[in-house]
């Protein structure tokens, strides 16, 4: 009986590791993360539209190969995944978010039956247990993120590819496809995809000379499939070159060669950096980390460690070769921008394989080191897989209580640049406000997070029943307002509205906490005081008055400026020469700046940093107050980012007076306009 008994023993103990993995990520799915991000809810209403506009993209593309993210196409198969289950469950957090974590079984089955194959021993269950306790991957495949699609896609790859170098050479086909799909999941696995197939081509090289008619067939494949990047890049010509600017990659960059290669050196070594790894840290933002955790599971350390030695000692073995080539890949497509555990998130996969090959390697030595001692062997056998077993299945337990008991105060940061936290709660409030109240007239803030027109059209149809507004459009003009308006708004909006002594009655009808107890939003009511228009009248006037003074320029020299009330930042802020010092209008657009030059200045070029808004600039130039300026306009189209505009001059006689004025294209005023630097060349 018990020799029929033991061999099934790993195979009940793989599938249990994998009802496990599931398990952990399917409980309590929606409460944790305590975030439910735009970047989450995009992908269902992209995928609502793409339906509703009959499989067209919002450019008009019949099944395209990226969808819009905002400012950026970079949408693809994390959207085709969700069609389906809208279609039949309709738009829900825990349906996103399961859609996205039944993906992640074919992560954990690859590295599962990678173990197996590497190994040659029936261990798998040991590699997937050891993957669902990566920290990073523990939060992340908990959520909708592209990252983590593309991390199953590529872990997929890596096994097919695996197959074909050991067993059956089909299996090629399948890791061209799931490469394919990996590259299009998201954008820094481009580049991992693409380094990890070079280095197994030549990894391999011989091996694939073999048999070059499959090999010819994959490449013919992967140039098929390649086909509707070939299409979008005909289609969206710029778009590569304005991903690289949304993410600021320095490649693009005004620095040399030689500090471009520097600069992605050292992101790539902090990439690779154990420290980065398996040590709890603060580079990353809150909403990315497991307070406490490093992101990689550090008792594994250990582990990891012995199965990077094991796989240097056997390097002469393809598939340790492998397992290397996955570690050094990881972090090449992050280091292009800046190193996050998003971008760089394919680490967690060849970790898992390394953990497994120490511990393995462990077992090795337990098994020699007691060989004296005479111990059953059905103890190597049997029961010390159980208890292993066991104790990772405490671990994995663990580690999802403490998410949803201790997770929700692990950083109280809860807003914009914190944990984004609400979504669930405040738009399932103002579904019940409507529902008792359907004439209600809501007004929400959207400065709690980021793309909050995304997550309310994922909690409602279009269009959306309510408006959204900040706190401060009702503090500088006078906006609709009686007593069925109710408006949500912030900590922060609320003590700005009782302040400024405009509003009177304002009646606090309900509060939606933060998890650790403090007030997040606020549901109020109020109403203008009596004489409200005056008010704004004179503030118009106030806002438009100029204030003087004498300033020092960039290259030292005085000169007199004369220039629009601001609300933060000062003037010299815009002529410190500093990029990251920002000046903003208080109201005024456009932001208007009056130069006096104390002597006559000869001006080739005139450039500015001003904010990602569709933006006009007009410069009006006096050579002498006898004649009409001279003027100038540049009109800049819409981008994520601030971003440098350059006006070139080369007049021939130098200036005495210049003005310039810097328009806020999307807004009429009032409005905030964005200046971060104002430099005249040459410098005197």
């Amino acid at each position: 009986m018990n020799a029929r008994i033991l061999p099934k023993i790993p195979s009940l103990l793989f599938y249990l590791a994998l009802l496990v993995y599931l398990l952990v990520r399917l409980i309590d799915l929606e409460n944790f993360p305590i975030y439910f991000f735009s970047d989450e809810a995009i992908q269902t209403v992209r995928a609502a539209d793409f339906v509703r506009d009959n499989f067209k993209s919002e450019s008009q593309e019949f099944f395209p190969t990226y969808f819009k993210n905002s400012y950026q196409y970079n949408l693809g198969p994390s959207v085709y995944i969700q069609i389906l289950p809208t279609l039949m469950f309709g738009k829900h957090i825990w349906v996103t978010r399961a859609t996205s974590v039944l993906f992640t079984v074919l992560a954990a089955l690859a590295v599962g039956l990678s173990a197996r194959q590497i190994f040659k021993n029936k261990i798998g269950w040991l590699a997937i247990l050891f993957f669902s306790l990566m920290p990073a991957w523990f939060l992340h495949s908990r959520t909708a993120f592209e990252t983590v699609l593309a991390v199953s896609f590529y872990s997929a790859f890596w096994y097919c590819y695996l197959v074909y170098r050991q067993k059956d050479r089909r299996y090629i086909y399948a890791a061209t496809v799931f490469a394919a799909l990996a590259f299009y999941s998201y954008s820094p696995a481009q580049i991992v995809v693409c380094v990890t197939i070079l280095a197994f081509f030549l990894n391999d090289l011989k091996f694939h000379l073999a048999d070059r008619k499959t090999i010819l067939r994959a490449l013919f494949l992967g140039l098929i499939l390649f086909l509707p990047y070939f299409r979008f890049l005909n289609n969206h010509p710029g778009e590569v070159l304005n991903h690289l600017q949304i993410v600021d990659a320095n490649w693009i960059s005004e620095l040399s060669l030689w500090q471009k290669v520097a600069s992605y050196l050292r992101e790539y070594m902090t990439g690779l950096s154990p420290a980065y790894w398996l040590i709890p840290n603060e580079l990353d933002l809150p909403r990315h980390l497991m307070k406490g955790y490093a992101h990689l599971w550090m008792p594994a350390s250990p582990f990891i460690l012995i199965g990077i030695v094991t796989c240097l000692v056997k390097w002469r073995q393809s598939e340790y070769r492998m397992i290397m080539i996955a570690v050094l890949a990881a972090p090449s497509g992050a280091a292009l921008a800046q190193i996050g555990i998003t971008r760089a998130l394919f680490m967690v996969f060849p970790a898992s394989l390394l953990a497994t090959c120490g511990i393995l390697k462990t077992y090795e030595w337990m098994q020699k080191f007691i060989h004296s001692r005479k111990i059953p062997q059905s103890f190597f056998s049997t029961l010390l897989p159980v208890i292993i077993f066991l104790g990772l299945l405490c671990a994995n337990a663990g580690m999802l209580m403490d998410s949803l008991i201790n997770g929700p105060t692990w950083y109280t940061d809860y807003g914009l640049y914190g944990m984004q936290y609400g979504a669930k709660q405040i738009f399932g409030e103002i579904k019940n406000d409507l529902k008792q109240n359907p004439q209600s007239k809501i007004v929400l803030s959207p400065g709690w997070a980021n793309g909050t027109d995304i997550l309310s059209r994922f909690f409602f149809p279009d269009p959306i029943p309510f408006t959204l507004a900040s706190a401060d459009s009702f503090l500088q003009n006078i906006q609709p307002l009686d007593s069925s308006t109710s408006l949500i708004v912030l900590p922060n909006e609320l003590e700005d509205l009782q302040k400024s002594a405009k509003f009177t009655n304002i009646n606090i009808e309900k509060t939606i906490t933060y998890p650790n107890g403090e007030p997040g939003f606020y549901f109020i009511h109020m109403q203008y005081i009596e004489n409200i228009e005056e008010i704004f009248s004179l503030e118009k006037v106030a806002r438009r008055e100029l204030i003087g003074g004498d300033f020092i320029l960039q290259d030292e020299s005085q000169v007199g400026v004369h220039y629009s009330p601001m609300d933060m930042g000062t003037i010299q802020d815009v002529l410190d020469g500093d990029p990251l010092t920002v000046a903003r209008s208080w109201e005024s657009n456009p932001f208007r700046f009056i130069f006096d030059f104390q002597e006559p200045r000869k001006i080739n070029q005139i450039s500015m940093r001003v904010g990602g808004e569709p933006t006009r600039i007009e410069i009006d130039l006096w050579q002498n107050m006898d004649t009409e300026p001279i003027r100038y306009t540049q009109n800049l189209s819409e981008k994520p980012n601030p971003r440098q505009a350059t006006i070139d001059v080369n007049l021939p006689q130098s200036v005495i007076k210049a003005e310039i004025r810097v328009y806020n294209e999307n807004e009429s005023e009032p409005a905030h306009v964005h200046v971060w630097e104002i430099r005249f060349k040459p410098d005197q």
